[in-house]
């Protein structure tokens, strides 16, 4: 009578190309979370960037219609808010159009990194794509 040999466990092999597979998926899934965590933070800046133009440019509205008094914050044409951990630069700039009493005001926003932490060899970089932001709007002034 014959003797059956039966398998009881994986070869080497089977197991080697098993973890390999999982490696690959795992290496994968990391990849894609991390896109994921920079597209985030990006789309966070860019938000920050942009509500601190539009406030800017309501102010100039406000100011325009007469809703709120000047003060000293109000007649700057550049600045820094702080929001996102960070320190974003504002300009604002006026400019005649060719319609009488018809004005551009245009802001620019952009961030100069993260807020000083007290190191004192702290950098300043731009990212002009991520961290920036402009807008433009136009008002009749009286």
């Amino acid at each position: 009578m014959p003797i059956l040999k039966s398998n009881q466990g994986f070869s080497l092999i089977e197991v080697i190309i098993a973890l390999l597979i999982a490696s690959l998926i795992i290496g994968g899934s990391v990849i894609t979370v991390g896109n994921i965590v920079d597209q985030r933070i990006g789309m966070q800046e860019r938000f920050a960037a942009e509500s601190i133009a539009w406030n800017k440019l309501m102010e100039q509205y406000q100011l325009i219609e007469g809703l709120v008094s000047e003060t000293v914050d109000s007649a700057q044409s550049s600045g820094t808010n702080e929001a996102l951990g960070r320190q974003w630069n504002w300009q604002l700039a006026a400019e005649a159009t060719f319609g009488e009493d018809f004005y551009r005001y245009q802001v620019e926003v952009f961030s100069l990194g993260l807020a000083d932490n007290g190191g004192a060899d702290a950098t300043a970089q731009i990212d002009t794509q991520n961290n920036s932001a402009l807008l433009a709007a136009y008002f009749i002034v009286n």
